[in-house]
């Protein structure tokens, strides 16, 4: 094996390059289970060849074809892996500095000390809570926090986001996720949890919804965002209140008032 590692030394790093990119390209970002997917069935494959190989049940030219193609698969398989990491390490990275950004940027002016502690009652009774949805706990990742209603009354178009259509903002509403800056601010855990939620994994992470997101939030427009605007996408031209049948209402704490 040592020595047909030397001899295609050139085909095998090209091998490794070619998992690298596939790994870059196909993986999410979020959490790595390599034991969820197909690659313990290839490793279970590699391992009954090379058994064969080594115990000389194959022999001859036989042998030699399966140990180079072993080979082969082992360092694309490696060049996948290590790629995958990376494009999960990046991730994290970027929605760490995403969360620093809207955190810094959403912290208000100190009010006076009288007004905090008057206002402090008030707001313990009239702020309700965000229901859990139901399954909440058997879906995978975590769930971004929400907000009851739109800061100011003004909900950010989410449908100007390439993915999100009539349903899907109607949910995301009910979910408290109003504006872009929210959604620009998930983790790899929140994009796993409402994929999973909205039941088509793995799509946030191929229409790139926080990369979207980001730029729509900071006042910049994508082309996507110049199409639905100009009323070219039929799925965003309503008011985003379909899809929120399967959604839980907001809690009421009794309070005096009409929830907003």
């Amino acid at each position: 094996m040592l020595y047909l590692a030397t001899q295609f030394a050139w085909f095998l790093l090209a091998a490794f390059g070619i998992g690298l990119a596939m790994g870059w390209i196909t993986c999410t970002g979020g959490k790595v289970r390599f034991w969820a997917g197909p690659i313990p069935l290839v490793v279970g494959v590699c391992a009954m060849v090379a058994a064969l190989t080594w115990l000389q049940v194959v022999n001859g030219v036989a042998a030699l074809w399966l140990e180079t193609a072993l080979l082969y698969v082992a360092a694309y398989l490696a060049g996948c892996c290590l790629a995958c990491f990376a494009r999960t390490i990046v991730a994290h990275r970027d929605s760490v500095v995403a969360i620093a950004g809207a955190n810094l940027g959403s912290i208000p002016e100190a009010p006076s000390a009288p007004a905090v502690a008057a206002a402090k009652p008030a707001l313990a009774q009239s702020a309700p809570l965000l229901d859990k949805v139901e399954g909440e706990n058997r879906i995978p990742g975590r769930r971004p926090s929400g907000l009851v209603a739109a800061r100011s009354d003004a909900a950010d178009d989410l449908k100007l986001i390439k993915g999100i259509g009539q349903q899907n903002e109607g949910k995301l509403h009910g979910l408290g996720i109003w504006h872009f800056d929210q959604i620009a601010a998930w983790t790899p855990e929140n994009i796993e949890w409402v994929g999973h939620y909205l039941a088509f994994p793995g799509r946030i992470e191929r229409e790139d919804w926080v990369a979207q997101a980001r730029s729509l939030a900071a006042g910049i427009e994508t082309a996507f965002s110049t199409r639905a605007r100009a009323g070219e996408v039929a799925t965003s031209r309503d008011d985003g209140t379909q899809g929120r049948d399967n959604v839980a209402d907001i809690s009421e704490d009794g309070a005096d008032g009409k929830r907003p």
